[in-house]
């Protein structure tokens, strides 16, 4: 007996060929908890990306990589709550890219500093008002 495929008609995406060894990717990702941000962000810089900004990485990995880098990712998650966006960018989007950077520090100094300022707290006093 012969079955019937239910999806017929149905236009399903496949990769076809190898494609190009290495390509762009941004990885963006919002994540709660600060020891898994952490991990993620030295995760994402493991695989060779730069930080563009506190919870964006650039760079250029192949397929297999990243592949590789999104199952470490959910691994890292695991149950916790995140969002992270793994996208490929075409190389002719990446040649029109225009880059505008204006700082007195990049992005991973700017985070060592905000980390240090973490571990000292500070105590702010606030004036109370007397009722009259």
């Amino acid at each position: 007996m012969r079955r019937h495929n239910k999806f017929a008609g149905i236009l399903q995406p496949r990769q076809v060929g190898a494609g190009a060894p290495e390509v762009s990717v941004i990885v963006l990702y919002d994540v709660e908890e600060d020891r898994i941000r952490t991990k993620l962000s030295d995760l994402c810089l493991d695989y060779g990306l730069t930080r563009i900004q506190f919870s964006a990485f650039l760079g250029k990995i192949n397929r297999n990589r990243r592949q590789e880098l999104c199952l470490r990712i959910q691994e890292l998650i695991g149950a916790k709550s995140a969002r992270v966006r793994i996208v490929p960018v075409m190389e002719d989007a990446m040649r029109e890219m225009w880059v505008l950077d204006q700082y007195r520090m990049d992005a991973d100094e700017l985070k060592k500093a905000a980390d240090a300022k973490q571990g000292a707290p500070t105590l702010k006093i606030i004036p109370i008002g007397k009722d009259d």
